[in-house]
């Protein structure tokens, strides 16, 4: 399927549109700083292209603060990965059942998240925990 055309009437492959929905990950990932990609570029390349062929059941794997913090931009960037599908003439992202959630629990398996807590914030955090 990799280097399958996406339609007889365009030249574009599957290949071109994986290359095209990697460099937007990359790019969403990079404007984040907080979010430390866990593994190589190529390696991470891999594993998101068997996300995208592989819709699979969702752990439920959660993190109170990423969702909090990126679930909006999850959705927009899902949003958008949806919208270059439908630009390069196919439905693909769009089995039932799939959504931005999958993407969201694909960016925890792959990265850590490292909080920025402001000095105020760690010394409050430390007062509450205090007998």
């Amino acid at each position: 399927m990799f280097s399958q055309r996406i339609s007889k009437y365009s030249e574009d492959r599957y290949c071109d549109l994986f290359d095209t929905l990697y460099g937007e990950l990359l790019v969403w990932i990079n404007e984040r700083s907080e979010i430390i990609v866990n593994v190589d570029l190529e390696t991470l390349k891999i594993y998101f292209i068997e996300f995208l062929l592989n819709h699979k059941e969702r752990t439920n794997d959660y993190n109170e603060y990423f969702v909090l913090t990126y679930s909006d931009a999850i959705v927009d960037l899902f949003i958008g990965f949806k919208e270059i599908c439908n630009s390069y003439g196919t439905h693909f992202l769009k089995e039932k059942g799939r959504t931005s959630d999958d993407l969201s629990e694909f960016i925890l398996s792959i990265a850590s998240i490292h909080e920025n807590m402001s000095e105020n914030e760690i010394m409050n955090d430390e007062n509450e925990h205090e007998y």
